[in-house]
């Protein structure tokens, strides 16, 4: 969402705000008429957030989730340096689970003053993880998007994304603390982004500011599972045959290896250093702007509309270990 794996608690699973024995596999929702299943080829779960066992109405755990408010972190680049306009708030009019089971994140423009509101969240310090030497993880989120038409989503910016850590309490560091984006969308388009951001600017290794990215033709209808593996499972060891993959639906739509970026030091930013897990619903910025015409128009324009038909809908969110 950039300008343009072990966690602390190996196979325990972060529920209810505790640590606790991870249960068997179709146990994570039992009751809830929705369970998460464990990836072939993962043996655990560092990390379950089942939205579908909260209370309809409520807010996620501030012992998992953190809120970004306002229109930056403190002390750091306004419009979270990508030029967006929209100012978070942890208001149930923006941010909340849903009847269905779900967290539902919702851009609302103002009818009086025109100005908007939105959420963003990101897991606390205490959820981080990281990829260990010689093993995998997979981040992956189950997703819905809103359906209004691309006319009145001009602007609208969702997406499921991973920081470094180091980035915490030094927002002038970025690209180099590194920056994975598992899914974007922009302007309602049909497609989803896969983009990494690293290493120095102008261009640097991974080409900023408008990193190594990818475009995947996606039709948006219902939810559709998103994820990435970091992988370090290579044996010969070189960090150059490590693997970013990410997946639509469990299918591969963009791989890029260490060879690809080609700087050991930025590699290490991407996949070797501590990571959290982020998910928000941004309005306006360079990234819509850019796509939304060759004439740069700003977004959202005024037929931009918010609401429950540009908001997303995320059922889970899951981290699994080889």
């Amino acid at each position: 969402m950039g300008a343009f794996c072990l966690v602390l608690a190996t196979g325990l699973a972060l529920l209810s705000g505790t640590y606790a024995a991870e249960p068997p596999v179709h146990e994570w929702g039992q009751g809830t008429g929705y369970h998460v299943h464990l990836p072939k080829g993962f043996k655990k779960a560092l990390f379950i957030e089942n939205f579908a066992l909260y209370v309809p109405g409520s807010l996620p755990s501030t012992s998992k989730w953190a809120f970004d408010l306002g229109t930056s972190y403190p002390g750091g680049p306004e419009g979270w340096g990508t030029g967006e306009v929209q100012t978070y708030t942890a208001s149930t009019d923006n941010i909340v689970i849903t009847t269905s089971g779900t967290l539902q994140i919702t851009p609302v423009k103002d009818p009086v003053t025109g100005n908007w509101t939105s959420s963003r969240i990101e897991t606390v310090a205490a959820r981080d993880i990281v990829c260990p030497p010689g093993q995998a993880i997979r981040i992956e989120a189950w997703i819905k998007l809103g359906d209004l038409p691309v006319s009145k989503q001009l602007g609208i910016w969702p997406a499921f994304w991973m920081m470094s850590s180091a980035y915490r309490g030094n927002y002038w560091n970025w690209p180099m603390v590194g920056e994975i984006d598992i899914l974007e969308n922009v302007n309602g388009a049909s497609a989803a982004w896969q983009t990494i951001h690293c290493g120095k600017t102008a261009p640097g290794p991974c080409n900023e500011y408008t990193g190594i990215t990818n475009k995947a033709a996606h039709r948006w209808s219902g939810f559709h599972r998103f994820s990435v593996d970091i992988d370090r499972t290579n044996p010969g060891g070189s960090w150059k045959e490590e693997q970013i993959v990410w997946r639509i639906d469990g299918k591969a739509v963009f791989t890029v290896k260490g060879s690809r970026v080609d700087d050991e030091k930025a590699w290490t930013a991407l996949t070797r250093t501590p990571k959290y897990i982020l998910l928000n619903v941004a309005v306006g910025g360079s990234f819509p702007d850019v796509l939304a015409n060759p004439s740069l128009e700003r977004t959202p324009n005024n037929a931009t509309v918010g609401g429950e038909g540009s908001a997303m809908e995320v059922r889970y969110v899951a981290v699994f270990s080889t």
